[in-house]
């Protein structure tokens, strides 16, 4: 694959760049035409010359293939499109729509096959086998193999999803051509016609491997989980920061494999001078773009250190959140005092299958806070993203 690389792709080890990324779906897609349309072509006609349904009929994945391949160029050709005024964040998710189609193309193929599959059951044909069977299944197979590899190392080089439904489906042409070379084998050397069955057990798989395909493509396009890898980078970077004392409330938003938006809730000492975090924020900022290709916001939340009172009742009530439900965690936390009563303000991070509720926190506090002062809570839920 290194030397494939070198070969067509310049400045193939940059993949963060946008351009290498575009080269490395091109030379992908170009590949996959190429090497379907020749499969297509030859098992054509060793289908039609030996009478075998199955023969045909992967034939027919191949050239959906290479269709397929061409969705891929185009999606890596429009995805690269710099951000205008109606795509003001990219439009590298165009690789997403791509990988859907591909998807969705595998499982009409699939269903395509049972069809005629079925059919062959019912109706079964005489098949004629000869060496030249044997010599374009055998090179199907392998060239298959190597397409599969092909496609999961530049999948996993660019992170694309796009590749990856490729590499998938490149997998499941190698187990299908090896079914059709099997059943191949037994007609040829014991009369008995299985030809159907193969295409039969053949196309199920298929079907059931597409319409997982068609669910991991969905999601990025939905939105899901950031990935904990992402997560845990730029949470020990922002640890690293001398002048954040903690942070929350992370969100990532994806805009495609090379595109990621964050934003995240810093905490700062109040008593600091608001000029010099706010520069200070600004160089966070900068390093996230410069480092890690992460578009980064970040809101500044100051919060009182060192007040009795407030360390003292935090503490309190952290001890109280966490008998009523371990799995619960506050932040943000700090007090705004008044004449005749004192509010209390934090959030507090409630996982989507906690059973506790907002209700349950406040009459815990309620119930367990003994204070001269009179507390009123005034409490923000937040939802837990990541573990």
């Amino acid at each position: 694959m290194k030397l494939f690389k070198k070969l067509f792709i310049k400045d193939y080890q940059n993949t963060s760049d946008p351009e290498v990324r575009f080269r490395y779906g091109i030379a992908a897609g170009v590949f996959g035409i190429v090497s379907n349309t020749v499969l297509c072509v030859f098992k054509i006609l060793v289908g039609i010359l030996s009478g075998s349904v199955a023969i045909v009929a992967d034939a027919v994945n191949n050239l959906s293939d290479a269709a397929s391949s061409i969705v891929t160029v185009f999606g890596f050709k429009l995805s690269n499109r710099p951000a205008d005024r109606e795509h003001p964040y990219g439009h590298e998710r165009y690789e997403y729509i791509a990988a859907f189609i591909i998807a969705f193309a595998v499982v009409l193929i699939g269903a395509l096959l049972l069809k005629q599959s079925i059919e062959k059951i019912i109706t079964p044909e005489g098949i004629t086998v000869s060496v030249y069977t044997y010599v374009v299944l055998a090179v199907a197979i392998v060239l298959k193999i190597v397409q599969g590899l092909l496609y999961r190392d530049f999948g996993k080089a660019i992170n694309s999803e796009a590749l990856r439904a490729s590499a998938a489906d490149s997998r499941n042409d190698v187990f299908t051509t090896i079914a059709v070379l099997i059943s191949t084998i037994v007609i040829d050397t014991t009369g008995v016609n299985i030809d159907g069955y193969a295409g039969l057990v053949v196309s199920i798989v298929i079907i059931v491997f597409s319409l997982k395909l068609l669910k991991d493509t969905v999601n990025p396009l939905l939105g899901t989980v950031p990935d904990k890898a992402l997560v845990g980078k730029i949470a020990e970077k922002l640890s690293s920061y001398e002048v954040v004392l903690g942070f929350h409330d992370l969100m990532i938003h994806s805009y495609g494999p090379a595109i990621t938006y964050a934003s995240v809730h810093v905490e700062v000492d109040a008593k600091e001078n608001v000029i010099e975090m706010h520069d200070a924020i600004d160089n966070i900022e900068r390093d996230f773009m410069n480092d890690m290709n992460v578009h980064l916001v970040i809101h500044m939340d100051p919060v009182t250190i060192g007040d009795p009172e407030t360390d003292n009742l935090k503490s309190e009530i952290t001890g109280i959140i966490k008998n009523l439900n371990g799995d619960l965690t506050l932040h943000d936390f700090r007090l705004v005092k008044g004449p005749t009563h004192t509010n209390v303000l934090f959030d507090v991070v409630i996982p989507y299958d906690c059973k506790t509720t907002l209700g349950d926190i406040k009459r815990a506090l309620q119930e367990n806070v003994k204070s001269e002062t009179t507390y009123y809570y005034v409490i923000n839920v937040d939802r837990k993203f990541t573990d």
